[in-house]
């Protein structure tokens, strides 16, 4: 069974992936989170929030979104999947 992951599951599943400190985690949600992160121009801004706030390379912050992007959009299709089904 598959359950709707919450912001706590999302940093964690982050944190594993791009090797972060989970501090470092939740500040890259919460610019996720303050954003449209669908948009051409939204990924612009949030990788230059992502430089600005985690003081790190565009590179760095490019590989970040995409990481966070695919996670999201991985839980996206599990819902749509799975969308009565829950792990409770």
């Amino acid at each position: 069974m598959v359950k709707k992951m919450n912001k706590k599951e999302f940093v964690v599943a982050l944190s594993t992936e791009l090797s972060l400190k989970e501090d470092k985690c939740y500040l890259i949600s919460e610019i996720l989170e303050n954003n449209f992160f669908i948009s051409k121009k939204s990924k612009d801004k949030i990788i230059k929030e992502l430089i600005e706030k985690l003081e790190i390379n565009s590179d760095e912050a490019t590989n970040i979104y995409n990481v966070a992007i695919k996670i999201i959009n991985d839980e996206i299709k599990n819902k749509l999947k799975y969308p009565f089904k829950s792990k409770d």
